[in-house]
């Protein structure tokens, strides 16, 4: 049985309102909300197969949305961070938890691998690094309660985490990880990005402020996206492109000279700037919705009850729990039992996980091994979210 267009659209409506309900569930459960999403995307699987109903393929959506949630939820996270210098401090520590943490992860976790599948580590590493990335989607939502230190941390280290494993993975992925030219080649590429960042966030901020016309925001978002792809298709680390322009936008004030005054409305790029901030969250909302929806609705439940996937997937999480906790209490001296819970995967895991091209991905990982990941994490989530509301008092100035 085919799904009419009215129907579809009813259900898709439906779907956005039960989002918006599971968002104020998680802020008064503390249950992170993608745990619901994925649960209602898989009560759909049923309900359509009960029903009779005919889905297509979901597999090249689920990449569509995963990408562009991406670039939505770390533009919308990049909104949100203020240049100050008091917070100097605090973006080194977070770039060096997510930096040490991503590399200790997944090397602990592709030698792992590596015994147990008989592979090279090369590839090991390249199924390891998805699962050793802080998911940005699921983080920055969930932790809009917290105290402004703790949240900003985890705002800037998820956000890091994104960055950084995806430059991993794509320098696993074309075997660069190797060879004298490495580390030349790996400074090319974030000289280039950084001078396509800057051209790229000069023209869009001179776009916003100079357009009149009411629809500026998803031209803005095209012209963003469209970079982004150029970028990505030099396989340079493109997210380091929204991040800028995002920062720019939030913080043009530092721009306030009379010679940029010649060219830009600092006055109009105060009011554009609110309305990107609402723009961009409710986009990365809709998106993120219907993407850990489609996630829930594509998984083979036969793979998640796998013993062996249920096991790997607990050896994983207790190597992320243990290499966090220490690094944070031992090495960064942060005293917080939530922040080193605070570390799910979502969307970055699963998005990496699916470039994985097939002749190099391994048979006998299965994608239930990401919801068994995701599912754990989220708990872990919830559980250190339940742990800050009992201290309310702490800041990270006092762990330190």
């Amino acid at each position: 049985m085919n799904i009419d267009a009215h129907s579809a659209i009813v259900i898709l409506s439906v779907l956005v309102v039960l989002s918006y309900l599971f968002n104020y569930l998680a802020k008064q459960l503390r249950i992170p909300s993608v745990l619901l999403l994925i649960s209602s995307g898989i009560g759909l699987k049923f309900a359509a197969g009960y029903f009779g109903f005919v889905v297509p393929s979901t597999k090249i959506l689920l990449e569509i949305l995963g990408i562009t949630g991406l670039i939505f939820i770390v533009l919308e996270a990049a909104l949100d961070l203020k240049i100050e210098r008091s917070k100097f401090s605090l973006i080194g520590r977070s770039f060096v938890s997510a930096l040490i943490l991503l590399a200790l992860t997944s090397g602990l976790i592709a030698w792992g691998f590596m015994i147990y599948f008989s592979i090279e580590f090369n590839q090991a590493l390249l199924h390891a690094i998805p699962f050793s990335v802080i998911s940005s989607a699921i983080a920055i939502p969930s932790v809009k309660n917290l105290e402004d230190d703790k949240r900003e941390f985890i705002v800037y280290e998820s956000t890091f985490s994104d960055i950084l494993g995806i430059v991993l993975f794509n320098y696993v992925l074309f075997d660069q990880i190797s060879g004298a030219g490495s580390i030349l080649t790996f400074g090319k590429d974030i000289i280039l990005i950084v001078i396509i960042s800057v051209i790229s966030t000069a023209f869009l901020v001179f776009l916003l402020s100079r357009t009149t016309s009411h629809v500026r925001f998803f031209l803005t978002f095209a012209i963003l996206i469209l970079a982004y792809s150029f970028a990505k298709s030099l396989h340079l680390p493109s997210l380091i492109l929204v991040l800028c322009f995002g920062i720019v936008v939030n913080n043009f004030n530092l721009f306030d000279y009379p010679l940029m005054r010649r060219y830009l409305s600092f006055d109009r790029l105060t009011e554009v700037t609110k309305e990107m901030k609402l723009m961009t969250a409710e986009t990365a909302f809709i998106i993120r919705t219907f993407f850990f929806l489609l996630f829930g609705f594509s998984l083979n439940l036969s793979l998640v009850a796998d013993k062996e996937v249920i096991l790997m997937g607990v050896g994983i999480i207790v190597v992320t729990l243990l290499v966090r906790f220490i690094f944070l209490q031992y090495v960064l001296k942060i005293n917080s039992a939530p922040l080193a819970l605070i570390a799910p995967r979502g969307l970055i895991t699963i998005l990496l996980f699916f470039t994985i091209p097939e002749d190099k991905r391994l048979v006998n990982l299965s994608e239930g091994l990401l919801f068994v990941v995701i599912g754990i994490t989220g708990v872990m989530m919830m559980v250190g979210l339940l742990l800050n509301k009992q201290r309310p008092e702490e800041k990270i100035e006092d762990l330190i």
